[in-house]
């Protein structure tokens, strides 16, 4: 029991624990972010459809691009 926990805090001090852990809360975050994003995108989407209406001089292609381009600024900054 000694040996195991001698073993253990050798690990934490050497920082592989902690080094594993900021990488899996890094890769995590990331794949939060990338889901944000794609939701955020298809939202973009549904929404340029709507804003035609709105906006009768642009065209549905340039409503999504403008929408797509203010997401993908907020998000990765």
């Amino acid at each position: 029991m000694t040996a195991l926990a001698l073993r253990s805090y050798s690990l934490l001090r050497t920082g592989f624990i902690a080094t594993l852990f900021a990488w899996m809360t890094g890769h995590l975050s990331s794949v939060g972010r990338a889901i944000q994003v794609s939701r955020q995108i298809e939202t973009n989407q549904k929404l340029a459809h709507l804003l035609q209406h709105e906006y009768p001089h642009e065209d549905y292609a340039g409503i999504l691009a403008i929408l797509n381009d203010k997401t993908l600024r907020e998000y990765y900054k």
